[in-house]
């Protein structure tokens, strides 16, 4: 309940700032409109010569898309604004500010600030993903619906993880910029895992999940038998954040400080 309290009042901050250049609002929603319409375009082109793409129709295929958007538009809001500058705080000291707060370090070093207007391309995406289950042949029940809410849970822990990764490898490498890194793999999440090769498909299900994490949402709304993915979900999430956070614990220890 702590960390809520932190989160909240983390976002409330963000968003107060934000609010004084309401202009930015405007360019915000455009970018995510131009980015959205552009995946969906090419979901129009490709289905205007296919039936189906990797077994996956156009409203399925909707379906992972608007999920895709909605855990892109969570992951800029929350998690880029401070992940992205992670390396810089580390390399000019100002990690120390977060790291001496009342709360886990874990927490605070990547809660440091949020981009509430992001969550712009999150409403998109949900637009997106009512569309596309209103086109489905036969509506999700309650079961599928519960278990694509904890995939997508999944999927925002995921990519978290996976940026805290990224992020710790700044303490071993404090002059290299890894988050464009971060950014570019993530656009394998805009495709079924399925129109992958067959090792291709096990590496970003599996491996690095950035295609798995959206599938199998999409995949628990869109197939008959949703609670077959949900225990991979859970076991593959589980296995990253604690990843992530030994990463995080074994970088602090080499961390100097500012006043070193």
């Amino acid at each position: 309940m702590k960390l809520l309290l932190l989160l909240g009042a983390t976002f409330s901050l963000s968003l107060r700032r934000t609010l004084t250049h309401r202009v930015n609002f405007v360019f915000d929603l455009a970018q995510s409109i131009v980015g959205i319409g552009t995946v969906l375009a090419t979901t129009l082109v490709i289905f205007d010569r296919t039936g189906a793409l990797a077994g996956w129709t156009r409203p399925e295929m909707f379906v992972l898309i608007g999920v895709f958007a909605l855990v892109s538009g969570i992951r800029a809001a929350l998690i880029d604004p401070s992940l992205t500058k992670f390396v810089g705080t580390i390399r000019d000291g100002t990690l120390d500010e977060a790291l001496l707060r009342p709360a886990p370090s874990w927490f605070t070093a990547t809660n440091r600030e949020h981009a509430p207007l992001a969550l712009g391309q999150a409403f998109l995406g949900v637009g997106i993903l009512v569309a596309g289950v209103g086109g489905l042949p036969a509506a999700p029940g309650p079961v599928n619906t519960v278990v694509a809410v904890i995939l997508t849970g999944c999927a925002v822990a995921i990519s978290w993880a996976i940026s805290v990764m990224v992020a710790s490898l700044g303490f071993w490498a404090g002059r290299f910029e890894l988050a464009p890194l971060t950014a570019s793999l993530w656009d394998v999440g805009r495709y079924p895992a399925g129109v992958y090769g067959s090792h291709l498909r096990s590496i970003v299900t599996y491996v690095i999940p950035l295609a798995g994490m959206i599938t199998l949402p999409a995949e628990a709304l869109t197939r008959p038998d949703p609670l077959v993915a949900l225990p991979v979900g859970l076991a593959v999430t589980a296995c990253f954040v604690l990843l992530s956070m030994i990463m995080f614990s074994q970088g602090v220890k080499r961390y100097t400080g500012a006043t070193s």
